[in-house]
């Protein structure tokens, strides 16, 4: 089979590949309009002596090396017509290439997945808002936790301390509260009686005598100074109704300011429901189920965008690899081709024996095409080696990008499988350490309690102990009393005894003392009765016996 048969025969791999690597591509992007301008300029491709060697054909690539240099090297047996139309097709061909590397290039621009960022917003937005969910819903009940925790911790019985603080603190706001609403009940009624009078002065200044067109009676006049008097006073018992609220505030003292913090968490406990706790646990459980739903959503989104473009990749690091495989079949091809010519531009520049002027000037010209022939070739070898290059370098950056889309790949299935799988896990040991710690703190709550029941109890017990011992001893102290006052009522008794027994001899005595004079009294007595007969009876005895005295003489005595 000859070798032009072997050309069109069959087409290469490359030769698909590349084929139908851009027009799949071409076909997704809608190729433009310069590229459709570069698929009419090409048309006519297939007939390119160097696409048939490189593309077309089944020979192996020594062979299809061999048959580029063929190619490239000088035909002295054809004219320079045709030798520049071999130069001119490897040109084309080569053009061709490059259009269909920058095919190439444009697919790798392409593999900019367009809804990368749209996917890393997603990821950022949603992810983040659900750890945000959680540190919000799970952040206060572990500060309750924390509170707890320390004030079970610490000594002398602060929680309960605390606790009762807390009631006496609620019980106070709830007076204050109750205090406000009465003032302001009570303010409203003032102003509401403000305007009353104010509205009763207003009828009362149209009450006019004569029939409406006088002055206002002076009776009105009197009972609108009253109403102005009252409505002073009102304004006064507002003024000081006003100072009253301002002053109608908590003057309760804590004695944990330590403590403070704990102390708000605490009455932040007892001031929400125990439902209000339980639709907080719940929206706790669900944002952490949300999170890990979530996790393993976007995960998976990325994964999928992840091996994606890994088959991408794979299709373009295999048209690079056919591309590379044409141009170094294509150097190798030129290197022969140039010590082919070499050969030839050495032959050429020895003259013949016996050579003519026409031969030589026929010679001399050939020489110099040639010279173009290798000038040509070796500009177009320059290119090719840079392209070749270019390729290569293209297919370690092609490597890199697979590398690491292969680790990414791997990183986000770890993620999606083990890290969502973890993440679930440690998430339900959080969440039952927290109902453990909130169970555990409730534990140590209900035994510190119990042991400040028993500690009061224990103390009222000891107390009442104590107390009864007491009793015991003050009913001594009131039977040593007793028996000090009957001793009192004894001595009080015989003293008495005594001084009545010492009275009574006394009056004894003295009953027989005034018996005797009570007789002597009577004999007196008796005596005073008879004085008189008994000094008549005297002086007459004596005027018998005496002579006659002159009156006169004698003191005290009056003449008749």
């Amino acid at each position: 089979m000859s070798t032009s048969a072997k050309l069109s025969e069959k087409k290469s791999t490359a030769d698909i590949a590349v084929e139908q690597y851009v027009t799949k591509t071409r076909s997704k992007a809608k190729a433009s309009t310069e590229e459709e301008a570069a698929s009419s300029k090409f048309a006519d491709i297939k007939s390119n002596m160097f696409h048939k060697i490189t593309l077309q054909s089944d020979f192996s690539p020594e062979e299809k090396s061999k048959a580029v240099a063929k190619a490239l090297t000088y035909d002295a047996e054809k004219s320079k017509e045709e030798n520049d139309a071999q130069i001119a097709a490897f040109e084309e061909f080569k053009s061709y290439l490059m259009e269909r590397r920058k095919d190439m290039s444009k697919e790798i621009i392409r593999l900019s997945d367009t809804e990368a960022f749209s996917e890393l917003q997603s990821v950022l937005q949603d992810m983040n808002t659900g750890l945000l969910n959680f540190e919000n819903d799970i952040k206060p009940l572990i500060e309750i936790i924390d509170a707890i925790h320390r004030l079970n911790i610490e000594s002398g019985g602060a929680m309960y301390d605390v606790f009762k603080e807390v009631e006496e603190d609620r019980a106070e706001e709830k007076r204050l509260a109750e205090l406000r609403e009465l003032q302001e009940k009570q303010l409203d009624e003032f102003n509401r009686t403000i305007t009353t009078l104010n509205e009763e002065i207003n009828v009362l200044r149209e009450d006019k005598s004569f029939f409406g067109f006088g002055s206002t009676k002076k009776s009105a006049l009197r009972e609108i100074e009253r109403k102005k008097t009252e409505i002073d006073n009102t304004k006064n018992q507002i003024t000081g109704l006003r100072e009253e609220i301002e002053n109608t505030v908590s003057e309760r003292k804590t004695s944990f300011g330590h403590l403070a913090h704990e102390k708000a968490k605490l009455r932040e406990l007892l001031d929400i429901t125990s439902d209000e706790h339980r639709e907080r646990q719940k929206a706790l459980v669900k944002s952490a189920t949300d999170f890990v739903v979530t996790t393993e959503e976007k995960t998976g989104s990325v994964l999928k965008h992840m091996e994606a473009m890994k088959g991408q990749i794979g299709n373009i690091d295999k048209v690079n690899g056919q591309m590379r495989r044409v141009f170094t079949i294509v150097t190798e091809g030129i290197k022969d081709a140039e010590g082919n010519n070499s050969s030839l531009v050495e032959d050429l520049k020895a003259p013949a024996e016996n050579e003519t002027s026409l031969q030589q000037l026929d010679r001399e010209d050939k020489l110099e095409y040639v010279n173009r022939h290798v000038d040509s070739l070796n500009s177009s070898k320059v290119n090719t080696l840079a392209t070749l290059g270019e390729l290569q370098e293209e297919s370690m950056n092609i490597k890199s990008m697979n590398d690491t889309n292969s680790q990414q790949i791997a990183k986000t299935q770890q993620m999606h499988a083990g890290g969502t799988a973890g993440v679930a896990s440690r998430l339900t040991m959080v969440l039952s350490a927290v109902s453990s710690a909130a169970l555990n703190e409730s534990s140590t709550s209900a035994e510190n309690t119990l042991a400040q029941m028993n500690a009061m109890t224990r103390n009222i017990a000891q107390s009442e102990a104590i107390q009864n011992a007491t009793n015991i001893h003050l009913q001594n102290d009131k039977l040593m009393e007793a028996i000090e006052q009957l001793k009192s009522y004894k001595d009080v008794s015989d003293k008495a005894t005594q001084i009545a027994r010492a009275g009574l001899e006394e009056q004894k005595t003295r009953q027989r003392e005034l018996e005797e004079t009570a007789a002597a009294l009577a004999d007196s007595v008796k005596q005073a009765k008879g004085v008189t007969a008994d000094v008549l009876q005297a002086d007459s005895a004596v005027a018998s016996s005496e002579p006659e005295e002159r009156v006169a003489d004698k003191p005290g005595q009056f003449e008749l």
